[in-house]
């Protein structure tokens, strides 16, 4: 099922399918920012990533001395939600654990993603309860795509991240395999903190950002149109578009966890950057998209 909610500003459509964001679009500026899917591409428009955040090493990891088997990005984004809420600005998804999930992910666990519009923001919130009677574990992550172009001309090199502060910011390598290779390089930013957008910084899949300030916005050489995503309660930020193509998009993903690293099997209580919740609490991570027009 498919639901949209509006303000004034902006008119954003999800559906039940992984709760997956369909639409983000201005009312102002006639425009849809958010890649809209194409098999040529990516089929995807918006995942939302739980219990991990990317691959996890031969697609295996271990939980209180078993192993599972997962596919990237988790079990969010192949199960159906259930609308548990709505208003005019505010849709409420959850999605508990089943019979499907436990093989992948023996954990009880309700999931909610939570979409907010207030004026030219669109707020996102994850919210995990523990439903079970000891203590999981788990990590979260967005994986929104968006149109570049977005403005009516241009082209997908016009465009460049600029970050609002100066932070010695970190690109976690891949291995040829697209895990971590538990290196990391220093990012030299170019003026007013920005890093230009071209094909070739994709040829080996996403670029893992670490040390940022948590805040990104995509913009274009002379234009006062961006967007900004703002992600305080994550760690790294992955930006994405399919290797070696001319996609015309790109994604920036806030994840509070990192893929696992090349040729380790990892534990997901003891990861390092998991997160670990007692039986009966909750945990809360959110993000913001802001339109500036």
């Amino acid at each position: 099922m498919y639901y949209e909610i509006e303000n004034a500003a902006m008119k954003v459509g999800a559906e039940t399918a992984g709760a997956q964001l369909k639409t983000v679009y201005s009312k102002r500026t006639d425009t849809e920012y958010l890649w809209q899917g194409d098999e040529e591409f990516w089929k995807g428009r918006a995942y939302n990533l739980f219990p991990i955040v990317g691959r996890a090493y031969k697609n295996k990891y271990d939980f209180h001395g078993k192993t599972y088997e997962i596919r990237p990005h988790g079990v969010a984004r192949d199960n159906e939600f259930i609308l548990l809420d709505r208003t005019a600005t505010k849709l409420i998804f959850s999605l508990s654990y089943n019979e499907e999930t436990l093989k992948a992910y023996p954990c009880k666990f309700i999931f909610y993603v939570i979409y907010e519009l207030v004026g030219e923001t669109l707020r996102v919130v994850y919210r995990v309860e523990n439903a079970d009677t000891q203590t999981i574990a788990f990590c979260l992550g967005g994986h929104p795509g968006f149109n570049v172009p977005f403005h009516p001309t241009g082209e997908f090199e016009d465009y460049f991240l600029e970050f609002p502060e100066k932070t010695a910011v970190e690109q976690c390598l891949l291995a040829p395999s697209k895990l971590v290779s538990g290196k990391r390089t220093p990012v030299t930013l170019h003026a007013n903190n920005r890093i230009p957008l071209t094909r070739d910084m994709f040829e080996n899949d996403a670029v893992i950002l670490a040390n940022t300030c948590r805040s990104v916005s995509l913009k274009r050489r002379r234009s006062r149109r961006y967007i900004t995503l703002n992600y305080p309660d994550f760690r790294y930020l992955g930006v994405w578009q399919t290797p070696s193509s001319s996609a015309p998009f790109i994604c920036l993903e806030p994840w509070t966890s990192l893929p696992a690293e090349e040729g380790k099997r990892y534990d997901l209580e003891t990861k390092e950057d998991a997160t670990v919740l007692p039986a009966g609490k909750s945990f809360e991570a959110r993000w913001t998209l802001e339109l500036h027009e």
